[in-house]
């Protein structure tokens, strides 16, 4: 009976001392963010180039290729197109369980001769720092960065007809990504959070237009009218998927205090 009772009033310890640390939990209702978006531009993650003549501008905020003379305006059409980071960084706030629009990439689509160097590949880094302002937990301070790279391939197609898969225009330019995720998950002061890219430009293509861009059927990614420039607004949402109770984690303990004295009187009346 004594093995018994040690037993239990080590279970009931464990249980108050639960009870207690999520207590003390917060749940953050309000975030400050601060977010960035630069082009890799080094190492294994640096743009790669289709072999061709003309120019090819690499920096952390634009890629672009075509024609040496040109500028990446469609409306000109002077055969030299890009891609233009905005609005980055950008910063403000955002409560729990909503989504904001933050920085962008616009592509700016001109029409490009055949002899060309055009884009090959390109990694998009995002970088976004999340700090609780309401209630302001661990002092305000912010959180450790949370990254995400998006791996890109371009496909620049003719501008002859047949397509070969559905096209707005003569043709439609072709961008597939490749990422491992695109939420990720942390835990603060015991409640655990996810936060989530948005992007509604971005989706699943369909086999021809994956074939088109040389990549396997099911890849995800978009199409861009030739003559236009299209901009991409990311964002980010953040929910919380993890939430302890304290208030049933208190009752649960206070069961078990009370199961603990009942077995207390028992041994003793034994």
């Amino acid at each position: 009976m004594k093995t018994k009772t040690t037993a239990l009033s080590l279970a009931v310890l464990a249980a108050v001392g639960l009870a207690s640390s999520h207590a003390s939990a917060e749940f953050v209702e309000t975030w400050d963010f601060d977010v960035d978006l630069e082009w890799l531009t080094e190492g294994a993650e640096a743009p790669t180039f289709d072999p061709g003549t003309g120019t090819q501008e690499v920096t952390s905020e634009r890629l672009s290729w075509g024609s040496s003379e040109g500028d990446i305006d469609p409306e000109i059409n002077d055969q030299r197109s890009g891609l233009q980071i905005i609005d980055s960084p950008s910063s403000g706030s955002v409560d729990t369980g909503d989504e904001v629009d933050t920085v962008g990439v616009t592509h700016f689509n001109s029409a490009i001769a055949s002899e060309f160097a055009t884009l090959d590949t390109a990694t998009l880094m995002t970088n976004l720092i999340l700090t609780p302002s309401v209630p302001p937990v661990t002092g305000g301070e912010p959180l450790t960065p949370l990254t995400l790279a998006f791996k890109t391939t371009f496909e620049e197609t003719p501008n002859t007809e047949p397509c070969g898969f559905e096209s707005a225009t003569v043709c439609d330019d072709i961008f597939t990504v490749q990422f491992e995720a695109l939420d990720d998950t942390f835990t603060l002061e015991g409640v655990t959070y996810k936060t989530t890219v948005v992007e509604e430009g971005l989706g699943f293509l369909d086999d021809d237009t994956c074939a088109a861009a040389g990549e396997p059927a099911g890849c995800y990614g978009l199409t861009t009218p030739e003559g236009e420039f299209t901009t991409l607004q990311f964002g980010f949402g953040i929910e919380a998927v993890e939430v302890p109770n304290p208030a049933m984690l208190a009752l649960f303990g206070t069961g078990l205090l009370a199961l603990g004295a009942v077995a207390g009187r028992r041994r003793r009346e034994d």
